[in-house]
């Protein structure tokens, strides 16, 4: 068997964005004597200057680009997807569709062109944020289903909610663990830099999003500056509710109170800054920015709605996501004046399968074995 070609179908190479990460993180350390991949992206919104775009280019892949699927535009984009694998369906062996949704549409034509090896990856508990969205993605997700040959999932939870009662393999939300370990000196100097001395700082990392809940996380840090007058809250990412975001904290008079930053490449050393996680998402596959703020000592504080595998250490405590704003700043508050040395979890990470390289040679085996196994068939 030579080098196996697979592609990657996601939708988009934004830094702060799950799966691009979850994605990243296996690309820079796959073996590319065994495996060669390329990218066909269905949005190129954050592409200029992307540090993820100039990575994959100066791995000497490909990245190929779709329009996002729209109501307006959506026979000429089928009709590009239909055309794109009429002309590359030759050049892989697998395709791998981060995509439920829309995985319908590359993974019809993926089988119509002869690709073999289809993989459909779950990477949500949830299939949709509003009854809308929900009602397209249940009729569009089993269209996906039907035309994989092999599912992929990131937690336990995102495999039993999308495959049901069909075999699947997990692959880890893993990390490359080293680069998330507790660094003071990065922590002062940053803090800083960013005028946070003395401050206790609260971080969430993630995608502007309704996923992600962000306009109630700021309505429980109101909650919590008006007891804690010492904090801060320190959000990174970029999304669709970017403005509604920026909306909420004006209303809510949190101007100098809370940090909206862009999302980075170095969000390792952003990491160091905080004092705690919040992270009341409505739903995840697992939550790959937990397992990186666990890593660097962080507590944390989760949604009931995240994956239980997703806790690693013991300063992790669990929140209803039915439950009140003040409820949820009353457990912030008692939490953050729990005596906590802080230190890195190294060992828990690599305990629990979350390390990189450990994953990314299961990953590589799979691949291998997928082919073989369809191949003897």
């Amino acid at each position: 068997m030579g080098k196996l070609k697979v592609l990657y179908i996601i939708n988009s190479l934004e830094t702060c964005n799950g799966i691009t990460s979850y994605v990243m993180n296996y690309f820079k350390n796959i073996d590319k004597e065994k495996i060669a991949i390329d990218f066909l992206i269905c949005n190129s919104v954050g592409l200029n200057g992307n540090y993820n775009e100039e990575y994959i280019k100066n791995a000497g892949s490909k990245i190929f680009f779709v329009e996002q699927i729209g109501i307006k535009n959506f026979f000429k984009v089928i009709k590009e997807i239909k055309n794109f694998f009429k002309e590359h369906s030759n050049q892989y062996d697998i395709i791998h569709c981060h995509l439920l949704n829309n995985g319908a549409f590359f993974l019809h034509y993926a089988r119509k062109f002869k690709i073999k090896y289809r993989i459909l990856h779950s990477h949500v508990t949830k299939s949709a944020d509003t009854k809308l969205k929900k009602l397209r993605n249940d009729l569009l997700i089993p269209i996906a289903k039907r035309n994989a040959t092999n599912f992929f999932a990131c937690s336990n939870d995102a495999g039993e909610y999308i495959f049901k009662n069909k075999k699947f393999t997990i692959i880890k939300n893993a990390i490359e663990p080293k680069k998330f370990l507790y660094n003071e000196e990065i922590r002062n100097s940053i803090r800083k830099e960013m005028n946070l001395e003395g401050k206790f700082v609260y971080g969430n990392i993630g995608r502007l999003c309704p996923q992600k809940n962000q306009l109630f996380l700021l309505e429980i840090f109101k909650l919590i500056k008006e007891q804690q007058e010492n904090s801060k809250l320190v959000i990174i990412g970029d999304g669709p509710w970017k403005e509604r975001i920026q909306k909420k904290i004006k209303n809510l008079g949190l101007e100098s109170d809370v940090i909206l930053l862009q999302s980075t490449e170095k969000v390792q050393d952003m990491y160091q800054i905080f004092d705690m996680f919040l992270f009341p998402s409505n739903y995840e596959g697992l939550g790959i920015v937990l397992i990186e703020a666990q890593i660097s000592g962080l507590k944390c504080l989760v949604s009931d709605m995240v994956p239980k595998e997703t806790k690693l250490t013991e300063e992790y405590i669990v929140e209803h996501i039915s439950n009140t704003a003040t409820d949820w700043a009353n457990v912030a508050i008692n939490f953050s004046k729990e005596t906590y040395i802080r230190s890195s979890k190294l060992k828990e990470i690599i305990d629990n399968g979350y390390d990189i390289k450990t994953q990314t040679k299961k990953l590589e085996d799979k691949y291998i074995e997928i082919v073989g196994e369809i191949e003897n068939e």
